[in-house]
């Protein structure tokens, strides 16, 4: 039997705005326009990749999902989270809704959009705006930061990457600064003014590991 890949930055982005879509009941709607502008050039191959892996089943093809429009969204399901399954999350319709729109905010805010940072930076800059303190800077104050390893894993980066893809959200004025030091990261954030106040929504509670 093959070794399953590791899922690429790419496919951990999809799965999160896709599970956030469908989370109250397993299903939700999605449109082109949503995948690439999550994913750009990258998003009809990761889609079909969870396809394939029967993560998720769409009524119709890849190529379908992808000319869909909001006037027209497509269904999608996720198995693992049909009501027949064990619940991974306990909000309801409400709280879904905003944690979902919170996390579409992040992605699509126009000074990530307008320097088409790759995935594993959109990830970074989800992360950080769910553990963004009233004052701006990131993580509990008596950690000092986040730790390092904690945010690689969730951005699918070697720890020694984390840096790089900081250093994208500080040029495109998302962050304000970043460092590093003895194994923890930390940075003061500057995100704009709805993503936080959205940050102390329970997004937190799905990304905090």
């Amino acid at each position: 039997m093959p070794t399953p890949r590791p899922p690429t930055a790419e496919v951990r982005l999809a799965v999160l705005m896709l599970t956030l879509r469908a989370a109250k009941a397993g299903t939700g709607n999605i449109t082109g326009q949503d995948l690439t502008g999550w994913l750009q050039g990258d998003a009809e191959q990761v889609f079909q990749r969870l396809v394939d892996a029967d993560w998720l089943r769409l009524p119709g093809t890849v190529a379908e999902v992808m000319a869909s429009r909001l006037e027209d969204p497509t269904a999608i399901t996720v198995p693992a989270l049909l009501p027949a399954q064990p619940r991974p999350f306990e909000f309801g319709k409400t709280t879904r809704a905003r944690i979902s729109g919170w996390a579409q905010k992040v992605v699509g805010d126009r000074k990530i959009r307008k320097k088409k940072l790759p995935a594993a930076t959109r990830l970074l800059a989800i992360y950080t705006a769910a553990h963004t303190r009233p004052d701006g800077r990131l993580g509990h104050p008596e950690d000092g930061g986040l730790r390092l390893d904690q945010v690689a894993a969730f951005c699918t980066l070697p720890p020694d990457q984390v840096a790089e893809h900081a250093e994208l959200l500080v040029a495109a004025d998302w962050l304000a600064e970043a460092d590093s030091a003895e194994g923890a990261w930390w940075t003061a954030h500057r995100a704009t003014p709805a993503a936080r106040r959205a940050a102390v929504t329970s997004l937190a509670h799905l990304v905090r590991r």
